[in-house]
């Protein structure tokens, strides 16, 4: 868990470029910006970012060592308290019902890390964990590849497929290559294998709200998962059945291994109840297996500031400038500074019960302070002023171009603890305050500049 290159600036490199760079830049981004972002869902009357994040290699790897380091101290911070899942749900009051498919003898090792994305924001050139996703579920493996090739594409122009040497910059590893890899080698899939992926919906996002579109945009990790010979079927998530062998079928197929997109408590029903059965029988596995979803409660986070006097100095320096100062939340909070303090719920995700104290007046912050240190169940966390880095916006709807400077969360794509590509979640010039696709953030991806075409 070596931070190498810790002290790398994150920095976005655009304005760094040669001026004649920019310009083919801006151009073709201005002109080509529906075909970067091809197959991304997105909100309707949204902005599109017409190029994305720009980071030379140290940048982009300074993101992973980060996000791995803080997953790594994170879990250790776990077992500090308790050896089990079950064990950690109490330490967290919280209750196994909420948690259908979860085994509470299994023990927290660090293969729950397989599969993560942390929510990074950059202060002043410095990476800092806001949040940590541990789980099979995370979203933005799809974004980030198509994003960051579609555009790769655009600037290279046809003479690159002959030469990819030539162009300035470059995709980093494909997240959905490296999650196949991960998966394939998590579940012990052999070729012949058929991997279901429930579909569900869910109000709010168009493309989990029709179960033929959730399929189709599934589409990327089926053909992906050709190359490794394993069947990959969308099937929804109601329709799954148990057979007289306690065999988890999806229509005429029969599971190996299940791929879970959704957070089980939301998803109750027969469907559920055969995937359980068929987990406890153990004639299907999971990816993940839902004792991931407590190790990422952003409670953790907190006990990571509560043990820094445990910890070696060298983890406590790291703890301090790439982790915002995190506490359970208690009535005390009410003698601090609330325009520096965010107050969000410990499981939550999407954004919802996110509550930043500069957008509340100090009577509604005050209620929402007593309330959640009734329920102890929320941290408050040091706001990140994020650095801002400007784009150029296209509108959905009207092909208008604007620019706006905006703060960016980067989720770097972690699978069986290596970094594979960045999903970036940032705002656009219809201004909110929580950068979260669910409330209008626009999704971005990141291209490598290699270091020869940059100003110095």
């Amino acid at each position: 868990m070596s931070d190498p290159r810790g002290d790398a600036p994150v920095v976005d490199l655009y304005d760094r470029l040669p001026e004649e760079v920019r310009g083919r830049i801006d151009a073709l981004g201005r002109e080509h910006w529906r075909r970067g972002h091809a197959g991304v869902p997105r909100l309707a009357d949204s902005w599109c970012p017409t190029r994305p994040l720009l980071l030379d290699a140290d940048a982009y790897a300074v993101v992973g060592a980060v996000a791995d380091r803080a997953a790594g101290l994170v879990l250790q911070a776990c077992l500090r308290r308790v050896s089990t899942a079950g064990e950690l749900l109490e330490a967290l009051s919280m209750p196994l019902g909420q948690f259908p498919l979860l085994d509470p003898a299994e023990a927290l090792t660090e293969r729950l890390l397989t599969s993560m994305r942390a929510d990074v924001m950059v202060e002043r050139g410095v990476p800092k964990v806001v949040e940590l996703n541990i789980d099979g579920a995370i979203g933005g493996a799809i974004e980030a590849d198509l994003i960051a090739a579609q555009f790769q594409e655009v600037y290279a122009g046809p003479a690159a497929a002959a030469d990819p040497s030539g162009s300035p910059l470059r995709t980093p590893p494909s997240a959905v290559d490296a999650f196949f890899t991960e998966l394939v080698s998590f579940l012990g899939l052999t070729e012949g294998g058929c991997l279901v992926v429930p579909v569900f919906r869910e109000d709010g996002l168009d493309h989990l709200a029709d179960l033929d579109d959730f399929i189709c945009f599934l589409a990327p990790m089926a053909e992906r998962g050709k190359a490794y010979g394993i069947t990959v079927v969308g099937y929804p998530l109601d329709g799954l059945t148990l057979d007289d062998r306690q065999r988890l079928r999806a229509g005429e197929h029969v599971a190996d291994g299940v791929f879970r997109l959704f957070l089980p408590v939301e998803q109750a029903g027969p469907g559920l109840d055969a995937l359980g059965a068929a987990l406890r029988a153990g004639t299907a596995r999971m990816y993940t297996p839902e004792a991931t979803s407590p190790v990422s409660d952003k409670r953790v986070l907190a006990w990571l500031w509560e043990d820094l006097d445990l910890l070696g100095p060298d983890d406590r320096d790291f703890v301090r400038r790439h982790v915002p100062y995190t506490v359970i939340a208690g009535a005390e909070a009410l003698g601090e500074d609330r325009a520096s303090l965010v107050l969000k719920p410990g499981d939550g995700y999407g954004g919802a019960g996110v509550v930043l104290g500069r957008s509340v007046e100090q009577e509604e912050w005050r209620e929402r302070i007593l309330a959640a240190a009734g329920s102890g169940d929320h941290i408050l966390q040091q706001v990140v002023e994020a650095d801002l880095v400007t784009f150029e916006f296209a509108h959905e709807t009207t092909g208008e171009i604007r620019s706006a400077a905006v703060p960016c969360v980067l989720g770097p794509m972690m699978y069986g603890r290596g970094l594979s590509g960045i999903y970036v979640r940032h705002g656009s010039p219809k201004r909110g305050d929580l950068i979260n696709t669910h409330q209008g953030a626009a999704s971005n991806s990141v291209l490598i500049v290699e270091s020869p075409t940059v100003g110095r």
